[in-house]
């Protein structure tokens, strides 16, 4: 009975399976790793609060510095996501934008947006609490490779149009434009074809530099990987080749 009690603990705890094997030495790595996460995703996290969510930046720290340390204690996948992400603030921003759209709540109530968003994301925390404790996590292999590849591609475009206001400096004229800071995909391109003129320099310098950079340094990560696989696979078949001769008895041609 005891057994069992435990075994169902460490199934709904996991955290009292690992908490008794951590050892003093892994603190730095784990510094280490928190502050590199901390370095990309805080910003990360507050363009998908105001950008996506249509709600206060502040937000997104909130969301990035709880749901981990709560995920921490009742999580069993290290790699698992769990702070903001695109999906999810691109959901919760299409109802914050409903409730703009019905009057009832205003585009500038920051307040208000946020206790909207506060109730969705607690009826969504509870619907997955409730499917957690069911076991209902086969339902995520019902969902098709097309479809979730088109959704994430709608996403990413659906984030590179938003990115492109405050990238060439438009923020500030964005927010004297009515429809547009909360609006959709198309009137934020027609906003920016209309107002490509006012951009600022600098900024989409900086900004269209650092993407042209990224990317460079993206592909040639990919190249150096796909390069270093090559030749692991090569001289895996050498080897094979060279056992495969000596266990024949036959000699080496190339040599």
């Amino acid at each position: 009975m005891i057994r069992r009690l435990r075994l169902y603990l460490v199934y709904y705890f996991p955290f009292l399976q690992w908490v008794t094997q951590y050892r003093w030495s892994f603190l730095r790595g784990d510094l280490i790793a928190a502050l590199t996460m901390a370095s990309f995703y805080i910003p990360m996290a507050l363009s998908y609060a105001s950008n996506l969510g249509h709600i206060p930046p502040i937000n997104g720290l909130y969301s990035f510095v709880v749901n981990p340390l709560i995920y921490a204690l009742l999580g069993s996948c290290p790699q698992m996501v769990v702070g903001p992400e695109a999906a999810g603030s691109l959901l919760l921003g299409s109802v914050v934008k409903s409730s703009i759209d019905s009057s009832h709540s205003a585009d500038e109530d920051d307040a208000l947006n946020a206790r909207i968003a506060g109730v969705v994301t607690g009826m969504a925390g509870a619907v997955i609490l409730i499917a957690g404790l069911t076991r209902l996590g086969f339902l995520d292999s019902v969902l098709s490779r097309p479809f979730l590849r088109g959704f994430i591609s709608a996403i990413g475009f659906v984030i590179l149009v938003d990115q492109l206001i405050p990238e060439m400096g438009l923020h500030q004229l964005a927010k004297h434009v009515g429809g547009v800071s909360h609006g959709s995909s198309l009137d934020k391109i027609i906003f920016l074809v209309e107002n490509v003129k006012n951009a600022h320099g600098l900024t989409c310098a900086v900004a269209f530099g650092s993407f042209a950079i990224i990317m460079v340094c993206s592909s040639i990560g990919r190249r150096q990987r796909r390069r270093r696989m090559l030749h692991g696979v090569t001289g895996i078949r050498r080897l094979w080749q060279e056992q495969g001769q000596q266990i024949n008895g036959w000699e080496d041609t190339d040599e």
